[in-house]
């Protein structure tokens, strides 16, 4: 068994999945010699690792003969890795590192004593302050600029490190660094609690922090950290605050006793970290966030428009109604009246009610009348922007790109944002919009507040429909495909309880447009879902039919549906990636291998690439350890190591089929705690031509009168009632981070 500090001589092999293999050396006088093999498990990013690196190393130890390319052979030492800590270079081993690393090129042995001997462990302060000056006495400026560099690089590779021994994973742990470049490392010693913003273990952090650092175990910061904890995992529910009796409960589960948890909200809320709102407790930097959206929406309602716009606007209608050959209602002329009076509308109907006409007019009238030079469609998922794109004949694009993409002097002051499925945007997302407000432009929300909530934290549409805001709403259906009776059914459901009655249904009778209801046991839904997604002509090969479930678990879940698809109608090659070192990899979803050809589903928002939590693809081809993916024309190289961030897409939760349409659509009714008439109505307007429910009847009418989805705390109905009170807060850089 070794234990002990070895340094990086060459690093071998870094696995596609994680996993590296270096060889290496102890710091002795007369050095032993060591091969360090360490897999995917103990090893997660072997980008990490670096020639001339010192990492403290443990495990067992055996003989092995090597065979090099030339033939010969030669015996080595191996270290099979039970756990590498990176260890921070102490002064004599500094100055190894300057001399021997490449990223210190022209730095001789002599130079590096120099060096260390002037500045000792103060070189690496040097080097994060970027003090280049200090090192001109002694180096030219060339050779100083590289050890600034290179130990700048060098210190974070400690904080990841530490990043990583604290629970933070390293996808996060990148946000810490983008976030406190090289004063993370300190940032993190002054106080670890900050990082239960960025998913840090808890417990990690107090042994840490306690054990550590010395921290007293009922300091503020911890206090605080607990408090905070509790309201961020409340997010995850959708709750941007929590009642303080609810938040004290919370606490009392999780705080280490003998810790208060009245005393630890009383101290979040003395040192300005929380805000007391009635009987709510909400993080700062979230009632910020409310507040923001609150004080935009409010001012923008102060402007004024032409008083000839309305005589304008009539002619302008006339015009396009003409172009188009559609003839408006009046109910669809006075939405595009009033989006094109407000700065800010809200435009939301059911499904079939003619939003994206509405949508169309208002753009050919705002156009025709010279009040807009650019108009800007925006939709949350890929696929969503393409079908407004197809419906309206203008280019839409992801809230994403617009956010990251586009830059503000490319909004034009007098640009017009509409964005669609506004019920799929969460607080944060819409916060990103409103803060590129065009000077004397106009933002339009349209959607369906009936729908589900976004999957994101917090209320937008759902919230802002009831408050005193422009807001046209559409009811008579109008889409052609109304003799589908999908509109019908679903407007139906949209209005009960207040509309109540009898639910009709259409005879199943097989591939034939409309809405029919098979009724069957628990124990049945997964074969009977098989087989009639194969009879309306599910094939695995295509979304143009879908199942959807309010359960990912269970019988009749998400789960066993894909796993079903897969194995009965997958056909593709299976996908393997090789490593010399470290094997061969199929890499499986649900414990199956992926295939050529299969539906997958995107499960984390990948900016980089453009594609979303939800965006679905269809697997094209393998290139090397590179899978390519169609994700609905966008074709994207995802890497080997990505590939955990996919599931199968032939069955989908209801909330991850927002945004989506498919022609063919069956939906599971069972019993589950989340079933209500907002997840039905969803999941019946994913279908335009045909949805088949299956399950239990009373389950669906009991979902009828229950609605659980919009059940969620938050606090912009005050922050509007009080916008004002924005000014007081602050502003975000004032409050810790999330």
């Amino acid at each position: 068994m070794f234990e002990g500090l070895l340094q990086i001589r060459k690093v071998r092999n870094r696995g596609p999945f994680g996993g590296v293999i270096f060889s290496a050396a102890t710091l002795e006088a007369r050095p032993k010699r060591y091969v360090v093999k360490a897999d995917w498990k103990i090893a997660r990013s072997p980008s990490l690792f670096k020639d001339r690196h010192i990492w403290r190393v443990k495990g067992a130890v055996k003989d092995e003969t090597i065979i090099w390319k030339d033939g010969t052979t030669a015996n080595e030492r191996v270290i099979e890795a039970e756990s590498l800590t990176f260890e921070k270079a102490k002064n004599e081993n500094l100055a190894k590192l300057l001399a021997q690393s490449s990223d210190f090129k022209g730095i001789s042995d002599l130079k590096a004593e120099k060096l260390v001997e002037c500045f000792g462990d103060g070189l690496i302060k040097i080097a994060v302050e970027g003090d280049i000056e200090r090192l001109l006495p002694v180096v030219g400026r060339n050779v100083a600029e590289r050890i600034i560099t290179g130990l700048r690089e060098y210190e974070q590779l400690g904080t990841l490190q530490l990043l990583d021994e604290l629970g933070v994973p390293p996808r996060v742990g990148e946000s810490v660094l983008e976030i406190w470049k090289s004063n993370a490392y300190e940032q993190i010693k002054k106080n670890p609690y900050f990082l239960t913003a960025f998913m840090a273990d808890m417990h990690m952090i107090d042994g840490y922090a306690i054990d550590r650092l010395g921290m007293a175990p009922d300091s503020p910061q911890r206090l605080i950290a607990y408090t905070k904890e509790v309201l961020f995992k409340a997010f995850n529910s959708g709750h941007t605050c929590l009642p303080v009796n609810e938040l004290r409960y919370r606490l009392k589960r999780t705080l280490p006793q003998p810790l208060d948890a009245a005393q630890a909200i009383e101290v979040a809320r003395a040192h300005d970290e929380i805000v007391i709102i009635g009987d709510f407790a909400q993080v700062k930097s979230m009632a910020i966030v409310e507040a923001t959206v609150a004080d935009i929406i409010t001012k923008s309602q102060i402007r004024v428009v032409s008083d000839t716009l309305d005589k304008d606007l009539s002619h302008a209608i006339e015009y396009y109604e003409k172009n188009s050959g559609i003839k408006l209602t009046d109910e669809q002329t006075n939405a595009v009246f009033q989006c094109c009076k407000h700065s800010f509308t809200l435009l939301t109907g059911g499904a079939g009610c003619g939003k994206t006409t509405v949508i169309a007019a208002i753009c050919s009238s705002l156009e025709a009348l010279g009040y807009t030079s650019q108009v800007i469609l925006l939709a949350l998922a890929g696929k969503a922007a393409q079908r407004i794109t197809e419906a309206t004949g203008r280019e839409a694009m992801t809230i994403a790109k617009f956010v990251l993409a586009l830059e503000q002097e490319e909004i034009s002051d007098d640009a017009v944002i509409i964005v669609d499925e506004a019920s799929m945007v969460d607080i944060l997302s819409l916060l990103k919009i409103l803060k590129r407000f065009p000077n004397k432009g106009r933002i339009i929300l349209t959607g369906d507040e009936e729908q589900l909530p976004p999957v994101g934290v917090g209320l937008g549409l759902h919230t802002l429909v009831k408050l005193p805001l422009p807001h046209p709403q559409l009811t008579a259906i109008q889409r052609q495909t109304k003799e589908s009776g999908i509109p019908a059914v679903a407007m139906a459901i949209r209005r009960y309880p207040q509309v109540p009655g009898e639910i009709k249904f259409e005879p199943y009778k097989g591939l034939k447009d409309g809405v029919s209801f098979i009724e069957c046991n628990e124990s049945e839904l997964n074969t009977r879902a098989l087989e009639v997604y194969q009879a309306l002509g599910g094939n695995g090969t295509s979304n143009e039919v879908a199942m959807v479930s309010p359960v990912k678990h269970q019988i009749g879940g998400v789960d066993a549906l894909n796993l079903l698809v897969h194995d009965s109608l997958a056909k593709g090659e299976s996908m393997s990636f090789s490593s010399s070192d470290f094997g061969y990899f199929n890499h499986t979803i649900l414990g199956s291998a992926l295939r050529i050809g299969e539906l997958v589903m995107c499960t984390v928002n990948d900016y980089e690439r453009d594609i979303r939590n939800g965006s679905i693809g269809k697997v094209i081809e393998q290139k090397g350890n590179e899978v390519i993916i169609d994700f609905t024309g966008r074709i994207v190289n995802l890497p080997a190591s990505k590939l955990c961030s996919l599931d199968f897409a032939y069955a989908l939760t209801v909330h991850k089929s927002q945004g989506s349409q498919f022609d063919r659509v069956v939906v599971i009714v069972k019993q589950s705690r989340n079933l209500d008439r907002h997840m039905l109505y969803t999941a019946i307007t994913r279908a335009k031509k045909q949805v088949v429910l299956i399950g239990d009847r009373n389950a669906f009418i009991d979902a009828l009168s229950q609605s659980n989805a919009l059940n969620r705390h938050t606090l912009l109905t005050h922050h509007f009632e009080e916008h004002t009170s924005y000014h007081s807060l602050g502003t975000l850089n004032n409050a810790s981070a999330f």
